[in-house]
């Protein structure tokens, strides 16, 4: 395997996360679904020069750079769905949503964690440790932790008797749509000090927030997934509508002067929705520095196979505008420079909706779904036999530099012993489909990653073959998706050279 700097310095959505969690409702009583993989809702912060990724279903990843990240599991593992931490007056404070309402502090993001307030129940009988600004128990939604430069400590919420789930709605949401703001006791943090307010409400004329994939419905609006950012003197207060499970969920931005408003929409809106690519379903997020020094959005994307709640994590850039105004540069699909990175010259994907042949196809499952840009299509060979491989002709010779691999987990089911495990294999380059050179070799690969993303010094090569060696147990070769990167030819180029 070569590599070259200049490569090697870029990143791909979605993230190759290690260890992405088995999905939440997988362990529920009563579920009688396919298992799936789970990673949503992110919160990351910087702490002491480490970043550290809370998403739900399972707690939590540590990077050096934002790029690379192990897993260092943690007590509590998963606290409920959309966990935020912050750092507040040298304490780190964690909440989530719903589950048995909480906060936790820690001085460390490894802990130990120790919950705050005393368990009650609230008018429906549910457990928490949250008080609101009489003493009455409370249970919140979607929470985000914010500490501000004068010393108080806000949270940005749901709040609101729960609504169950339906066919409509495989999720819990509230009664009481929309975003509210309330400040916390200074002494103890799991008591309001005053009533909440209300500071976002579904307006019908914001298309992003109307409910449905074509945003067409006016009698289900989903806020939720809130998020603030403190920049320039001023607050801007993130949202997210329409819900998790479709593809154009995206994130809305108010602004104000102070930190409960009043908030007032910015013309810039939505500030990030999908492009109708691969990455789709872009909201519910968090915003950090990060290594350069700049603003980054974290974001789940959706995957929405075996479950609505199939989703996974993904970044970009945040930025302003002329008018002081938030926007996320995103979503990206292809090899963007990493926090502090170069831009450099940009590459672009060659394998979409190319010739693309396989080792064996289960019927219905070609190997055109792999390289078709589609996320919810996927090639799968015809047996659990290793090894077996995927090619794909770029109809003409480019200088290939990176592939992106999304394993497709077929045949995935834990309470059969057939559980996540390291993929083994090797990536091959060449001009004519006879003689063919290693690309990247991952023959020995040991660490658990179902998403994969590889960079070398550009090679010239028309075919580019992806050979499985070894598969976790239990499991059929399969992709969701197969792509190649490099540089376009130029002009005046001829495939002959």
């Amino acid at each position: 395997m070569v590599s070259d700097p200049a490569f090697v310095s870029t990143y791909c959505n979605p993230l190759p996360l290690p260890h992405y969690q088995r999905g939440r409702a997988c362990a529920k009583p009563g579920y009688e679904g396919p298992d799936f993989r789970e990673m949503a809702d992110p919160t990351v912060i910087r702490f002491e020069g480490q970043w550290y990724l809370f998403p739900s279903a399972g707690l939590l990843w540590r990077s050096a750079d934002m790029v690379h990240w192990e897993h260092i599991p943690i007590e509590p593992f998963d606290p409920g769905y959309a966990p935020t931490v912050v750092v507040h007056r040298g304490w780190l404070y964690l909440t989530a949503s719903w589950d048995c309402s909480a906060i936790w502090r820690a001085r460390s993001p490894l802990g130990p964690w120790e919950r705050l307030g005393t368990r009650a129940y609230d008018a429906d009988g549910n457990e928490t440790w949250l008080k609101d600004h009489t003493g009455k128990p409370v249970r919140w939604g979607d929470p985000c932790l914010f500490s501000d430069e004068d010393g108080s400590l806000y949270c940005y919420c749901n709040l609101g008797q729960e609504v169950e789930p339906s066919p409509a709605h495989p999720w819990r949401i509230t009664n009481d749509i929309g975003i509210l703001g309330v400040r916390l006791d200074a002494e103890d943090p799991s008591r309001f000090a005053e009533a909440p307010v209300k500071l976002v409400n579904f307006r019908p004329e914001h298309w992003w927030e109307r409910g449905g994939e074509s945003n067409h419905r006016l009698d289900a609006p989903v806020l939720e997934g809130a998020w603030m950012t403190r920049h320039g003197g001023r607050y801007f207060l993130q949202y997210s509508a329409n819900g998790t499970e479709y593809r154009n969920y995206a994130i809305g931005c108010y602004v104000s002067d102070h930190p409960l408003g009043p908030f007032e929409p910015q013309r810039r809106n939505p500030v990030l929705i999908h492009r109708g690519g691969l990455v789709n379903g872009c909201a519910h997020h968090s915003v950090v520095e990060g290594p350069d020094g700049g603003l980054w959005c974290f974001y789940t994307t959706l995957v929405r196979i075996a479950h609505p709640y199939e989703r996974r994590i993904a970044m970009d850039r945040v930025a302003f505008d002329e008018n002081g105004e938030l926007y996320i540069e995103g979503p990206t699909e292809t090899p963007q420079p990493v926090p502090g990175g170069e831009t450099g010259e940009p590459l672009v994907a060659l394998s979409v909706n190319c010739p693309a042949r396989a080792s064996s196809v289960r019927e219905g499952r070609s190997p055109h779904y792999a390289v078709d840009d589609g996320i919810r299509t996927w090639w799968e060979a015809s047996s659990e036999e290793a090894p077996q491989w995927l090619e794909v002709d770029l109809e003409a010779a480019f200088p290939v530099a990176a592939v992106r691999i999304l394993f497709a987990d077929r045949g995935l089911d834990y309470a059969a012993g057939c559980r996540p495990a390291p993929y083994q294999y090797r990536i091959h380059g060449s001009l004519d489909g006879s003689q063919w050179s290693v690309l990247a070799d991952l023959s020995g690969n040991e660490e658990e990653r179902h998403i994969a993303y590889h960079t070398w010094a550009p090679v010239p090569a028309r075919h580019v073959r992806l050979e499985i060696l070894a598969l976790p147990p239990g499991m059929t070769a399969a992709v969701w998706e197969f792509t190649v990167f490099g540089r376009p030819h130029e002009a005046g180029f001829s495939s002959a050279q």
